[in-house]
């Protein structure tokens, strides 16, 4: 009969050689080792039930409610209340694994051993792959240019402060609860923001300097402060081209930019320097002008340099919902899209924007995996929209998104496979172990099965730099 364990982890590190075989202390450690190599997915609401799912599978997490104001005079009743929470169906389309086998000879050593020469590569990989998803979600805040904060290469150690109190005064406006907020900041960023006072003075804070030495910042101007290497983030080698505007435009100008850009297209991201947001073209007059997306968020001047990230093109048909590597082709030898870029396709209200997690050149073409599955199908030869260069950093409340897990299923033993679910912490790790003639070893398989939900849009504020 398959069983669902359920123990809670433990270090494990014993002499034995049969321990390289025991699927539940590989399960507890990975998941020790993933909790702290996790940045983003410590932070967010996290959803976790011991029922059995399967990829693909829709379950139903809960948007936090609230209770409304009520007051009584002497003899009246009280009115009870539930707080409404509203229930958002999120699918379980994110299948992240690690997979590597121990050679024969390799289980007589150490359990510890194993863990450090395959455990913890492992771990690493699902990690990365766990925050780059939930941080590349970035996007489905980008909203109006009122709900972002700051132009992208922008961020610097005199607008910094001023920017995380815009952050803070637009979370503030959405009525974001105060407790619970954090800030997710880039490399780049984080150094900006170092070089600020209310970073280095860390005795007015009152923590000592200890946040410093730890890369934890501490909590800054109502935000706890993280940096995350996983961001999205890239600034340079991309696939670009360069013009530039011929008239000045104000902010809040929506209309047509003047402009000799040669080739640029509808669907390609196009930033304008002075404006700087991750805009796109939504209309071209050959060699004349092009009009974007939305409206200038800041005021450009004349003669303004105008970035063209140019598009691609994906090599094969995708159906929606597809969730491997999407191939694409098409662009300048070398400048294929980066890991931390925006990618969409489509133009119009078709349009999808999505974050390379993952991506691998191979010269004329390269594979990217995206921050989740494709929400609409894709054509053979259509075009793919890489996005801008900058940093794009998250100042929000834990409820802005959620990290939904549910353990999957154990296979039949009988079959030989050695296998447990250990649950932790708001996340269920399966481990399979099966010896493989071929493989000349056994094989370690470890999964999490997840989904990423946006809970409310409100209460997530991007930050560009």
């Amino acid at each position: 009969m398959n069983r669902l364990y359920l123990s809670q982890p433990f270090v494990a590190c014993y002499e034995n050689n049969l321990d390289a075989y025991i699927p539940e202390l590989w399960a507890q450690e990975g998941l020790a080792i993933l909790e702290e190599n996790m940045v983003m997915a410590n932070l967010v609401h996290r959803d976790f039930e011991n029922e059995i799912a399967k990829f693909g599978d829709v379950v139903n997490t809960r948007k936090p409610g609230e209770f409304r104001i009520r007051r009584k005079t002497d003899g009246t009743t009280l009115t009870q209340q539930d707080a409404i929470a509203t229930n958002v169906p999120v699918a379980l389309d994110q299948w992240f694994y690690s997979s590597f086998v121990i050679r024969d000879g390799e289980g007589s050593k150490s359990f510890q051993e194993l863990t450090d020469i395959y455990l913890r590569p492992a771990m690493l990989t699902i990690a990365r792959g766990v925050d780059r998803a939930l941080l590349g979600r970035v996007h489905s805040y980008f909203g109006t240019p009122a709900s972002r904060i700051g132009r992208l290469g922008a961020l610097s150690a005199s607008n910094a402060k001023d920017w995380v109190l815009e952050a803070r005064e637009r979370l503030n406006v959405n009525k974001a609860p105060m407790d619970g907020r954090r800030l997710v900041m880039a490399p780049t960023a984080e150094t900006a923001m170092l070089k600020t006072d209310i970073f280095l003075k860390a005795n007015e804070r009152g923590d000592g300097g200890s946040a410093l030495e730890n890369a934890t910042l501490g909590r800054i101007l109502g935000f706890d402060t993280f940096m995350c290497q996983n961001v999205n983030c890239v600034l340079t080698g991309a696939d670009t081209a360069e013009g530039t505007v011929t008239e000045p435009k104000p902010a809040g100008y929506t209309g047509i930019q003047e402009s000799a850009i040669a080739d640029i297209a509808v669907g390609e991201f196009a930033v304008v320097a002075g404006n700087d947001q991750p805009t796109y073209v939504t209309a071209v007059d050959a060699g004349v002008s092009f009009t974007l997306n939305e409206a200038n968020k800041y005021a450009t001047l004349d003669n303004a340099v105008v970035t063209r990230y140019k598009a691609c093109a994906a090599n094969a048909s995708y159906a929606a919902g597809y969730s491997k590597g999407v191939v694409l082709k098409s662009y300048t030898a070398g400048k294929a899209p980066q890991v931390g870029q925006l990618l969409a396709f489509g133009t119009g209200s078709g349009r999808k924007t999505y974050t390379v997690i993952e991506s691998e050149d191979a010269g004329a073409t390269c594979t990217v995996y995206l921050d989740r599955p494709l929400e609409a199908g894709v054509n053979a030869d259509a075009a793919a929209y890489p996005g801008p260069y900058g940093s794009m950093n998250l100042a929000f409340h834990r409820d802005a998104l959620a990290l939904v897990t549910r353990p999957l299923a154990l296979p039949d033993t009988r079959m030989g496979v050695m296998a447990a679910v250990v649950p932790h912490n708001g996340i269920g790790m399966r481990v399979l172990m099966q010896y493989d003639i071929n493989a000349g070893g056994t094989v370690v398989n470890c999964d999490i099965l997840a989904g990423v939900a946006v809970l409310e849009s409100a209460l997530c504020v991007p930050v560009l730099g």
